[in-house]
């Protein structure tokens, strides 16, 4: 079976998104003295709006299957938190947060790649 690789350009949207995830739960975790990122006001102030810009982004550029620009997102994520310490007895409510969280992530990227879809109709 021969695997067919992802376009370059979509291959950068995949390190854009996990470098954006995982710095923006190191650099709470980081403030906090190691602990977990949600536990600090700047990962809902500034953390969740980057990341739903970012699978905006995400979605404008590589507009089919827009689902998966939140979803690395949100493992990436999750891969961090669990290399940086775990969730330990929590990693239930841990899923659930992040899932939840990956709501407005979901949404953006919808909206971008729906705008994208409309700019090359406009374009051709």
């Amino acid at each position: 079976m021969q695997q067919i690789a992802a376009p370059t350009s979509e291959r950068h949207l995949y390190a854009l998104l996990v470098g954006v995830a995982i710095a923006v739960w190191l650099l709470p975790w980081l403030l906090l003295h190691r602990k977990e990122a949600w536990d600090h006001w700047s990962y809902f102030v500034v953390s969740v709006p980057l990341m739903a810009i970012a699978a905006a982004y995400a979605g404008y550029r590589a507009k089919s299957r827009a689902w998966r620009w939140p979803l690395t997102l949100i493992v990436a994520q999750f891969a961090a938190a669990l290399l940086l310490g775990g969730f330990g007895n929590l990693m239930p409510l841990g899923i659930v947060v992040f899932v939840v969280l990956g709501v407005p992530m979901m949404i953006t990227a919808w909206v971008g790649a729906w705008f994208g879809r409309r700019r090359e109709r406009h374009v051709s």
